[in-house]
């Protein structure tokens, strides 16, 4: 079978001296393919065969892996190579996206829509990188169904607008509890973290927003900050993704850049 589709390169696995498999996040799920030529400088395939490369594949399929047979590059995102912190944020939710979006054809209709999103708002530098990355990673745990109601509380069910206390996140639960629910019960409170009172709203905000469309926003550091730490132990302890490679790039970035500031916050969608 031949088939083209729309897909970005989200791995890059050498074979040999020539030749390179690809992960291919598609319209309809993850594919992986191999790309004869593609690890050779001057080959056919080899502006084909770089991460976050996006455009239009020609895939044989046969009875094993598939071949690339053809390939039109639309966005070689030079940007996301050339800049160390973006190179680090998008071989990340690279990862992440080959890992979590379902193989072909059964990812969800949003994934590869919001996946290049997330990488078009990294080149253009209209969103702090690590709020992308937190916007991704929420339709992540959305689309593996551990992105619970995040502005109920997991244990009553409470809304946490109604409550006007600051929420705590509960790691056993993977959600947010009420300050009540907290109070009650003395483990919850003792196991539970503390974070900002506003991270019930944002938390649903960024679920919901269409990355494309996602401008000005600025967080201070004590919600970016639990944001992150949150949405980590999401993925891996409730998702089983995501672990090892974000360690990495929470290591890197921390030894690149300063901190984030700690001024007030404002999300526009």
């Amino acid at each position: 079978m031949i088939w083209t589709t729309e897909a970005v390169v989200v791995r890059v696995v050498r074979y040999g001296e020539r030749d390179a498999i690809l992960t291919l996040l598609t319209e309809t799920g993850i594919v992986t393919a191999m790309a004869r030529g593609g690890a050779r400088p001057a080959g056919r395939l080899s502006s084909a065969a770089r991460l976050c490369a996006q455009g239009t594949y020609v895939l044989y399929q046969g009875r094993g892996m598939g071949d690339v047979r053809q390939a039109e590059i639309a966005r070689q995102r030079r940007a996301l190579h050339e800049d160390v912190v973006k190179a680090a944020y998008a071989a990340y939710l690279c990862d992440l996206a080959s890992r979590a979006v379902p193989e072909w054809p059964d990812a969800p209709p949003s994934a590869y829509r919001q996946f290049v999103a997330v990488l078009d708002g990294l080149e253009a530098d209209r969103v702090p990188a690590d709020v992308l990355a937190r916007a991704f990673e929420l339709k992540v745990c959305a689309w593996l169904g551990v992105g619970p109601d995040w502005r109920a509380c997991v244990r009553c069910g409470a809304s946490l607008a109604e409550t006007g206390e600051a929420p705590r996140y509960d790691p056993r639960e993977g959600g947010l509890i009420c300050a009540r629910c907290a109070s009650l019960i003395t483990s919850a409170a003792a196991s539970s973290w503390p974070v900002p009172r506003k991270i019930s709203t944002v938390l649903h905000l960024l679920e919901r927003a269409d990355i494309a469309k996602l401008h000005r926003v600025d967080l201070s550091g004590a919600m970016r900050d639990a944001l992150s730490r949150i949405l980590a132990h999401q993925l891996r302890e409730f998702a089983g993704v995501g672990g090892r490679a974000r360690q990495v790039l929470d290591d890197m970035v921390a030894s690149l850049t300063d901190p984030p500031g700690e001024d007030g916050g404002r999300l526009d969608t």
